[in-house]
């Protein structure tokens, strides 16, 4: 309880766009587990809203990090809703080896020059941290919008890292929401395992 009152103290402090950042980002996650199209609105909104605050306050990577989640917002969007055979909605599917073989060499290959870009330029607190996050989540990001089963794995890595890194730098609130990401991601993911199993059995009896 002291954990979640704290939480709730430090939402209440922030600013209106801040809370409300937040508060559609929640949505989208629980829309998300629940495999609703209508996440996806919920989640251009929150980006889009912390892309204007963090552009205010001269984050210009942080910005356009969002600015690349709106895209994907857009594209995961329509997939959802039209990505699969003819025309029709995604169902939840795995990661095959070939693509995990090609999504690894693309985050070992982007890695490098992200972690240089925010340890020479970006000016950072913890880069290659900060780089692998930024890798992991645009991955996780990417799966998510093409409905793979495994993007909540790589959000639970990329979340827990994030707890210790917001905790490190000082932001203890922006950890502790972390945490509840974190929750939330683990459930995300039994959810869409118990779908996937369910469709798995309703095309063997068909």
């Amino acid at each position: 309880m002291e954990i979640i009152n704290f939480i709730v103290n430090f939402i209440t402090t922030m600013s209106l766009g801040e809370q409300l950042s937040i508060a559609t980002g929640l949505i989208y996650i629980l829309l998300s587990v629940r495999q609703n199209p209508l996440c996806w609105p919920f989640g251009i909104i929150s980006v889009g809203i912390w892309m204007f605050i963090v552009f205010q306050g001269k984050l210009y990577s942080d910005a356009f990090l969002q600015f690349v989640y709106v895209v994907l917002g857009f594209y995961g969007w329509y997939q959802w809703l039209r990505g699969g055979t003819d025309n029709t909605p995604l169902k939840v599917q795995r990661v095959d080896r070939k693509l995990a073989i090609r999504l690894t060499l693309i985050g070992l290959v982007t890695f490098m020059p992200t972690g240089y870009l925010m340890e020479n330029y970006l000016e950072a607190s913890f880069p290659w941290w900060d780089a692998l996050t930024t890798v992991l989540s645009l991955i996780a990001q990417y799966l998510l919008a093409k409905k793979y089963m495994e993007n909540w794995l790589l959000w639970i890595t990329a979340d827990v890292m994030y707890i210790g890194i917001y905790y490190a730098k000082g932001w203890v609130g922006y950890s502790g929401l972390m945490a509840v990401y974190t929750a939330m991601a683990v459930l995300g993911f039994a959810s869409w395992l118990k779908s996937y199993r369910a469709d798995r059995e309703c095309e063997c009896s068909a």
